[in-house]
């Protein structure tokens, strides 16, 4: 579950850089470090406090299997997190953070939650550029969140009917596409993105629902759609979260470098789950997820390109030319309107495309420090 790091609480968030796994970029000037060891117990230490202002927390996976992520939280909302921290990788995420108490949280240890106190007065101005480009991406969200509401709920009002094959698979794809391509933004507002997107295995079953009880419902059974009496009632929920999500997406709070951040967690998505065939693993519709996490962060990039051109116009041009490597990279794969099944890919091409992946998420990982300087110059 690939992020966009959106604060919603008083906090002043600012996400300053998310890297690979087993890797790490330079932390912003000035940032202090953290650093965390996942264990079966959850994260060690379980109480830190820092001082107000730019903050790199650093985690290592020591050989829990248990634990694979550590995420900061303003109550229900997720200001940072790194993920896929299996035995023997580390990785780290910054974040500026206001005054206050925050929740380290690692999910699956005896001991998930821990404390992070941080005190005294954090200092930041933003720039006219800063707040255009949040602007910009603030409407590419909502417009995405609008498409969003009304293509669920054309696919809802088809469950009720007697679905085909053929139509209600255009329907499902209508609707997942502006989905993922603002994904992370449901993660940030904890319970919504679980009731909107888990897989099978993602939550308790008696949590499960969505468009993947819907997908695994109507694809269940090969070459035949299955719909059971609940399934009104599980996609008139999943209507509700996502008219509440567009509601949500409205106010939410955003700075720049959360942006440029967010289009590196939406590559992380796809190198995941996506790439992987887990995401769609019963309507085998995964490509088209592919080609929207790669739309959203492209969107992501384009809104913070102009205050990256003026601190590293080379990594800017690079990245351009990465993004259209990538949506190449695509094209065998298409289908008429949408792509071939995922299940026609050979080991061969689900290789290449992720490395055109790695490649430009390696890349955009730099762009959150890269562009922070000016943010706040």
């Amino acid at each position: 579950m690939n992020r966009i790091l959106l604060s919603l609480g008083a906090a002043t968030l600012l996400a300053l850089a998310v890297t690979a796994c087993g890797s790490s970029e330079d932390p912003p000037a000035g940032a202090k470090k953290l650093s965390f060891e996942l264990t079966d117990d959850g994260c060690l230490p379980r109480s830190v406090s820092a001082p107000a202002g730019p903050l790199t927390f650093e985690a290592e996976n020591t050989g829990s299997s248990a634990v694979t992520e550590i995420e900061v939280m303003e109550g229900d909302s997720i200001l940072g997190e790194k993920e896929n921290l299996s035995e023997g990788l580390s990785g780290s995420f910054s974040l500026t953070l206001d005054a206050g108490k925050y929740a380290i949280y690692c999910p699956g240890g005896d001991n998930e939650r821990g404390v992070l106190t941080v005190t005294g007065e954090l200092k930041a101005k933003g720039s006219a550029e800063a707040d255009k480009a949040v602007a910009d991406y603030r409407e590419y969200l909502e417009q995405n969140a609008d498409e969003l509401v009304a293509k669920t709920k054309a696919f809802v009002e088809f469950l009720e009917s007697e679905p085909t094959n053929e139509r209600v698979e255009k329907l499902y794809v209508a609707a997942r596409t502006p989905y993922e391509r603002i994904e992370p933004v449901a993660e940030s507002f904890g319970r919504l993105d679980p009731q909107i997107d888990a897989r099978e295995n993602d939550v308790p079953p008696k949590e499960f629902e969505g468009f993947h009880w819907l997908e695994r419902a109507l694809w269940l059974e090969e070459d035949r759609l299955l719909v059971d009496v609940n399934t009104k009632p599980v996609g008139e929920r999943l209507l509700d979260h996502v008219e509440e999500l567009a509601g949500k997406v409205e106010t939410v709070e955003l700075q720049a470098v959360q942006v440029a951040n967010g289009a590196a967690e939406l590559l992380g998505e796809i190198s995941a789950s996506t790439i992987t065939g887990e995401e769609e693993r019963y309507s085998h519709t995964d490509l088209v997820d592919f080609e929207a996490n790669v739309e959203g962060a492209e969107a992501a990039f384009e809104a913070v390109k102009p205050l990256l051109d003026e601190s590293d116009p080379e990594l800017s041009g690079e990245l351009e030319a990465d993004f259209k490597m990538v949506f190449a990279e695509l094209q065998p794969y298409r289908k008429g309107n949408g792509f071939v099944s995922y299940t026609e890919l050979t080991h061969a091409d689900t290789r290449k495309l992720a490395q055109s992946i790695d490649t430009l998420a390696e890349k955009l990982s730099q762009v959150p420090a890269a562009i922070a300087e000016s943010e706040h110059a």
